[in-house]
């Protein structure tokens, strides 16, 4: 389940605010939502992802068509308030070249679960080595 909260301000700035997961089951509800704020009016999307706990790689996909869909008309796509395994999530996908890395979509999914868990853990248990 994903919950979406979109608010514009009248500077170009649009606020979208994500509760839940983004995920396979939920990517499609949050690109046809954000789709009509993709224009030219559109300066700076920022998500607002404090209420996110888990990042699939279609919503990473999502983020990144984000981003794509805006930089043709100088707008910019940020994101704040990550928890800190989504942070790794994005990292990780940052970190990783354009290639295709992955053999398919569930074999990115395994691997991004992975790692969000890992960066759980170690949130919770700060005193104990990064794996």
């Amino acid at each position: 389940m994903l919950e979406i909260t979109v608010e514009n301000h009248p500077d170009g700035r649009v606020r979208v605010a994500l509760t839940g997961r983004l995920d396979t089951q939920t990517y499609a509800q949050c690109e046809e939502r954000i789709r009509p704020l993709l224009t030219a009016t559109t300066r700076v999307l920022l998500f607002d992802m404090a209420g996110v706990d888990y990042v699939s790689s279609m919503g990473l996909r999502v983020l990144m068509k984000t981003a794509a869909a805006l930089r043709p008309h100088g707008g910019r796509c940020v994101l704040a308030r990550m928890q800190p395994p989504i942070r790794k999530v994005i990292e990780i996908a940052n970190a990783l070249p354009k290639e295709a890395v992955f053999a398919s979509v569930e074999e990115a999914d395994h691997y991004f679960d992975v790692m969000q868990q890992r960066a759980k853990e170690e949130a919770q248990n700060p005193t104990k080595p990064p794996r």
